[in-house]
């Protein structure tokens, strides 16, 4: 057999530290049974066996204390299929064709003892196959695979009698007379090792259905008794049992402890001992009713069977709270059993208001049972009903936060952690969660809101935030006051904390906003300066790609001198100037008629152009194409001079002739080859310039702004990202992500145009999930900028964002008002009282 988690251990080892006083108590009874009948017996042979059979308990029970432990260990660590947990009466006839028959009788009574157990501990093993199940990691029970199934414990037994009695008979004696014993005894540890197990936060595995006829009464198909509770009280749900084991306080006449007819008119308060207890299940209607100021009847006193109740609950604490709790090495393995999975991929780590808590980060209130006893203490102080239920509400709401899957464990804990605390306040001020500015809830709000920075709670970032946080619940726990003024001053405390961190990051975000910020407004200047030059009357005939360089980069040019010139200059660096010349230039039919004139503007002209454009941030690659097609517009005039050159050179007899070689008129170079397009006057669609769908943004002001996987265009157009390309690249699982969702798949449109400034969303980025804020948007919602932690921008198309959405490369994260969002399903749901009252 494989080693067991060290879950399985603690189980095995609370059934280990107890063997000896249990097999102690069930010899003892096992004596007093054998000696009860031997007084009844008539029979001397009978009764000499019987006093045998007492005699040899009474003188091996030291020795058995001492021996039993390692054979109870030797059998819990067996494979669990080497024997079934309820073994089916073998026949006579078969049993004496194998063995003899002292050792048929011994088997038998085996049997007999393991079936006369089950009906005794039906309950209870109900719930700890489902819970062993779940801890071998089964999906649906396996009772059978129960290692600590009570076939177990009478094999443990027959191999220790065996050990020191070689008549079967007298160990069938010992066997028979130990039984009721043994029924009591495993019921208390298998009650023991369930509510180690819940608190946990084990999840019981799911039985199968299996129909049966009607009148079956076989126990596989009693469903119901299969899902049903221990017996035990809603005390032990408390203390550190989760609701998923549907244990249930059983009243005299078997019902549940409150009744339907209790909620049948809002004005109608539960029976005061429902009240008293620590879960009382106090109908949403009532807290309803109780949030809205409604009923003088929660004015009322409490009755003395609230008090008596209440002196019951925690007598019970008491008696729960010696139940052994998990260490906190084996805490720590569980809040980090899933640390290696990606943080998007991490299931929600189970936390409520029975969970045991790391006792090195809560001390005294990291068990339930602490927390359930402060509870209590404050119930017995209660006077009037409204503080009872004030109590409840604090209680239940608790548990709503610490249910949300979209907190962080950590923070999930510590609200339950500070649950002493926000009992005290109920006490004064018994509807305090529903004030919106009250201290304790502006809290645990702001707590909340800030986790939602983080989203993974093994980050140093998140340390870093979540400790300061730690303490200071600890100490509103520690100063045990009912004035909400503490939590006031802890709250300031922690916001200039986060305000000075704020600092830093924000300086970071303030570079990468204004580059950007700068980049819109320049780009909204240069699309009203760009429909300004189409207006000019030079621009008719004039080629395509000078329109669209002047609509394009040199109406970035202008802007951008603009904006950073002086205030009030009409035309700063010259650069609107110089597009008289640059259409005027590309005039073929007006320029062969006067290269006098374009030889003297061309240089002036191309200084200015390449000024303008180096002060935009282009670089000559860049720009390269356009001169190169402006130089082949002005390939005419050229190859007019180098012709007037030659002609000059042959007149006078030079030498270059030679060299030069014949040229005709209208020849230029090869690689001054024209193309006809670039001759051709704009067409309709060229002369009217369109507005950028996104601001152009240079490599500085891309880097600035996040944009790491974003290249400029040859004309400086901003393309689209290929972030999901390059997430590809980056990682096997985001590329096959990336392959098998198609962006119709979910309506990406929709979701990014739900996201709002200041939203949360988990984003890939090189290799690493980081949660980033949207800090801005462009007005035509067509760029976004997100940052991550330490300020780290990135910024992308809306494009990028649909298909980053529609690979779940970009998630959303829905960090809306916790504390609003518990309150709205605490009052809003219907309990199943209440959707059955409804539904008849």
């Amino acid at each position: 057999m494989m080693a067991p988690s060290r879950l399985l251990q603690q189980c095995f080892q609370e059934a280990l530290s107890g063997a000896p006083e249990m097999l102690a108590r069930c010899a003892d009874s096992a004596i007093a049974s054998l000696q009860a009948a031997e007084k009844a017996s008539r029979e001397v042979a009978q009764r000499d066996r019987l006093a045998l059979a007492w005699w040899g308990l009474l003188q091996n029970k030291i020795q058995w204390g001492q021996t039993f432990p390692q054979h109870l260990r030797d059998a819990l660590m067996a494979s669990p299929e080497a024997n079934t947990s309820r073994p089916a009466l073998l026949s006579e006839s078969s049993l004496l064709s194998l063995v003899e028959d002292d050792a048929v009788n011994e088997s038998l009574e085996s049997a007999r003892l393991v079936h006369s157990l089950m009906p005794v501990l039906e309950q209870q093993l109900t719930v700890l196959d489902a819970l062993i199940s779940s801890v071998i990691g089964l999906q649906t029970v396996q009772a059978e695979r129960n290692p600590m199934r009570p076939s177990v414990f009478v094999r443990a037994l027959r191999e220790l009698m065996a050990s020191a009695e070689s008549e079967p008979e007298v160990r069938a004696l010992w066997l028979r007379h130990m039984g009721d014993a043994l029924a009591r005894e495993l019921q208390k540890l298998y009650e023991r090792v369930a509510l180690m197990l819940q608190r946990a936060n084990v999840q019981e595995a799911g039985y199968r259905v299996r129909l049966v006829e009607e009148g079956s009464s076989t126990r596989s198909g009693a469903l119901s008794t299969r899902s049903g509770g221990l017996g035990l009280s809603s005390r032990a749900a408390a203390l550190g049992v989760s609701r998923s084991s549907q244990w249930q306080d059983v009243g005299e006449h078997g019902n549940s402890g409150f009744h339907a007819s209790t909620w049948s008119s809002a004005d109608q308060l539960p029976p005061m001992q429902t009240l008293a207890r620590m879960q009382s299940g106090v109908d949403h209607q009532v807290f309803h009713e109780f949030l809205n100021q409604g009923g003088k009847h929660f004015d009322r006193h409490l009755t003395p069977d609230y008090y008596e109740q209440v002196s019951e609950e925690l007598a019970a604490i008491e008696a729960f709270a010696a139940i052994p709790v998990l260490d906190e090495s084996m805490i720590l393995e569980q809040q980090t059993q899933y640390r290696d999975l990606p943080v998007v991929d991490r299931p929600a780590r189970e936390v409520g208001i029975s969970s045991q808590l790391s006792h090195k980060a809560w001390g005294t209130y990291a068990a339930a049972h602490e927390r359930s006893r402060v509870l209590m203490h404050l119930k017995q102080k209660a006077q009037r009903v409204s503080q009872a239920v004030g109590l409840d509400l604090v209680r239940t709401l608790v548990s709503q936060v610490a249910s949300d899957p979209l907190l962080l464990g950590p923070v999930r804990e510590a609200v339950v952690a500070l649950e002493p605390a926000l009992l005290r306040l109920a006490m004064a001020n018994p509807r305090f969660f529903n004030e919106d500015e009250h201290p304790a809830r502006r809290l645990i709000e702001s707590v909340a809101q800030r986790s939602f920075k983080f989203n993974d709670e093994f980050s140093e970032e998140f340390d870093s935030f979540f400790q300061p946080v730690q303490r200071a619940f600890n100490e509103l726990n520690a100063t045990a006051t009912r004035d909400p003024q503490p939590f006031a001053d802890v709250l300031t405390e922690l916001r200039q904390g986060w305000e000075a961190q704020d600092q830093k990051e924000l300086a970071l975000q303030d570079n990468s906003l204004q580059s950007i910020r700068y980049a819109e407004e320049r780009q909204a200047m240069a699309d009203q300066i760009a429909w300004e030059l189409s207006q000019r009357p030079d621009v008719d005939n004039a080629p395509g790609v000078i329109l669209d360089f002047l609509y394009g980069p040199w109406a970035l040019v202008i802007a951008s001198a603009r904006l950073g010139g002086p205030e009030g200059e009409a035309d700063p660096g010259g650069y609107r100037k110089v597009v008289s010349n640059l259409l005027w230039s590309v005039k073929k039919e007006v320029t062969l008629k006067r290269p006098k004139e374009l030889f003297a503007m061309v240089p002036g002209m191309l200084a200015t152009l390449h000024a303008g454009l180096d002060m935009l941030g282009k670089t000559r690659e860049e720009t390269k194409p356009f001169f190169d097609a402006l130089m082949r517009l002005h390939a005419p005039v050229l190859g007019l001079r180098r012709a007037r050159i030659r002609a000059d050179a042959s007149l006078s007899g030079s030498p270059q002739m030679e060299h030069s070689g014949s040229m005709p008129l209208d020849d230029v170079p090869s690689s001054m080859s024209m193309d006809l397009d670039e001759t051709l006057p704009a067409t309709p669609e060229q002369r009217k310039p369109r507005p950028r769908a996104q601001p152009w943004l240079g490599k500085r002001e891309l880097e600035a702004a996040g944009f790491e996987d974003t290249m400029p265009t040859d004309y400086g157009d901003l393309e689209d990202t290929e972030l999901v390309a390059r997430a590809a690249a980056d990682d096997s699982h985001a590329a096959a992500l990336a392959e098998e969702v198609e962006i119709d798949d979910i309506n990406a449109a929709a979701t990014l145009a739900g996201l709002r400034e200041g939203d949360w969303v988990d984003l890939y980025s090189h290799r690493e999930w980081l949660r980033a804020q949207l800090i801005w948007a462009s007005s035509k919602g067509t760029l976004f900028m997100f940052v991550s932690r330490g300020g780290r921008p990135h910024s992308m198309t809306k494009r990028s964002c649909e298909r980053l959405i529609a690979s779940r490369l970009l998630r959303p994260v829905n960090a809306q008002g916790v504390v609003q969002k518990a309150l709205e399903a605490m009052v809003a749901e219907q309990s199943p009282l209440r959707r059955e009252s409804a539904a008849a």
